[in-house]
């Protein structure tokens, strides 16, 4: 009696077991594009339905934990992310329960590690963070392993190889001692790879979707590739929802296409309602064309948004917005005090923000607005506000630094080459030793410019000496793409 009872115990346990599984239907894809459109509500009565018509299938339990990470991202509610954390361990464990041969078991595994990982960044816990990304990168090179051709995997491993590829010499000890390795280059190729094979895939439509935000993001912060960008501006085009809106604005703008950028945003509010930074882009977009309207959307910006990110920032611009617009300096002066009241933040511009505030001087309003107009992408009225000024209207010699690097920067986006190179030499050594920002990125973007022109060894010289200046603005991102410039040189 007793052996037949546990024969029936042990097929009763295999049978449950084996009725879990992970089907991505008609139900799974509506629910996942729903996610990456930021459409939370619809999506969470999707997966309850798909809940309810079969429990077995652990799908359900991915999307959501994508849905719990997607909010908080967008959203930053720290009390969000304390409540939901806690279902990470629960959700590990159903998906422990998929069999060992579903390729979607260490996928889900991974994923899920990675979404909390990259939430735990978000505020702050970068132990917890570190552990998980250290744990997600396992489980996919396993997945990798035992399932060479299941594309979704490479989506997330090209994510990981490229963002360990930006580790700083430095620090490339700590990823040595937790067993994770990657390049850019490696990284890029994958989700490349994603994004042709999943071409006209009906079954993978929204991964492709997803790969292409995340590839854009990548070749618009960290790449610097100005030919991989026209090609992603015309497959972002194709895409609709906030975060491909968002793509799509930035692309524009790095391609000197604000007017279109302010177009694509303007024309869809609903975007703007379900992620509250693209009224934060919209508003520095206005700016840089001096537009009357643009304080409205910093505004709108800081009242819908509950986090940090970019709240400093955004007073700082609404302070520009009363100096360069409405010329009123007690105002900016107003405007930048609020920035005393705001919580911290590891962002460069939120620290660029709080170090405005802290020297108590009011920028320049010449190359304040030179700098508006380039970042923007209006190449030429930035060059017209810089050859009408004149010498005496730069005092001091930081200003005189700052007057060279706009012109080479200028110059370069027009295409003038001889001149860029000799305004970005002539800020590299008249900024040396300045604390500023200027001499350090000349360097990146002289490395960049010998880049495209074929002159690796000069391109190489530039890159490396990016980190040897002094400078304590934007150090972190400039020595990332430098780097990110020498391992494409493969040196």
């Amino acid at each position: 009696m007793r052996f037949l009872l546990t024969i029936g115990f042990v097929f009763g346990m295999l049978g449950t077991a084996s009725s879990q599984h992970f089907t991505t239907d008609e139900n799974y894809h509506e629910a996942y594009s729903l996610l990456l459109d930021l459409k939370f509500e619809k999506a969470a009565k999707k997966i309850q339905a798909m809940r309810l018509e079969d429990e077995q299938n652990l799908a359900t339990v991915y999307l959501e934990d994508l849905s719990d990470f997607l909010y908080i991202v967008v959203t930053e509610n720290q009390e969000q992310f304390n409540q939901r954390k806690e279902l990470k361990s629960s959700r590990l464990a159903l998906i422990e329960q998929l069999p060992n041969n579903s390729p979607n078991r260490l996928l889900a595994e991974g994923e899920i590690h990675l979404h909390w990982a990259f939430s735990s960044m978000r505020f702050g816990e970068y132990f917890g963070a570190a552990s998980g990304i250290n744990k997600a990168f396992h489980s996919l090179e396993k997945n990798i392993t035992k399932h060479p051709d299941f594309l979704p995997t490479y989506k997330s491993m090209g994510l990981l190889h490229t963002l360990i590829g930006t580790v700083p010499d430095n620090y490339k000890w700590a990823t040595k001692l937790m067993g994770v390795e990657g390049t850019i280059e490696q990284g890029v190729a994958e989700m490349e790879m994603v994004l042709q094979k999943s071409a006209g895939r009906t079954e993978y439509q929204s991964l492709r979707k997803e790969t292409l935000f995340l590839l854009a993001f990548l070749h618009i912060n960290l790449l610097n590739d100005s030919e991989s960008l026209s090609k992603f501006e015309t497959l972002v085009d194709q895409e609709t929802g906030p975060l491909m809106d968002f793509a799509k604005a930035s692309l524009l703008k790095e391609r000197g296409k604000s007017d279109e950028a302010i177009s694509v945003l303007e024309s869809h509010p609903n975007s703007l309602a379900a992620f509250p930074y693209l009224n934060f882009l919209l508003g520095e977009l206005k700016l840089a064309r001096m537009d009357k309207t643009a304080n409205l959307h910093f505004e709108s910006f800081l009242k819908s948004f509950g986090g940090s990110s970019y709240k400093r920032s955004a007073f700082q611009k609404l302070a520009w917005y009363e100096l360069l617009i409405k010329e009123n300096a007690d105002n900016y002066r107003n405007q930048l005090a609020r920035i005393g009241s705001q919580p911290t933040s590891i962002l460069d511009e939120d620290k660029a923000a709080e170090r405005e505030l802290e020297s108590g001087q009011i920028p320049n309003k010449i190359l304040l607005k030179a700098r508006l107009q380039f970042d923007a992408g209006y190449f030429k009225p930035a060059l017209k506000t810089l050859v009408n000024s004149t010498t005496a209207e730069m005092t001091t010699a930081e200003e005189k630094l700052e007057f060279t690097y706009r012109l080479a920067r200028i110059h370069d986006a027009l295409g003038n080459t001889p001149d860029a190179i000799a305004y970005y030499d002539l800020t590299i050594d008249q900024g040396a030793d300045s604390k500023r920002y200027f001499a350090a990125n000349s360097s990146l973007m002289l490395g960049l410019l010998y880049e495209r022109t074929n002159e690796k060894e000069k391109a190489l010289n530039c890159f490396k000496a990016c980190s040897e200046f002094n400078n304590s603005e934007y150090r972190n991102s400039i020595n990332q793409k430098a780097k990110a410039g020498i391992l494409r040189l493969g040196s």
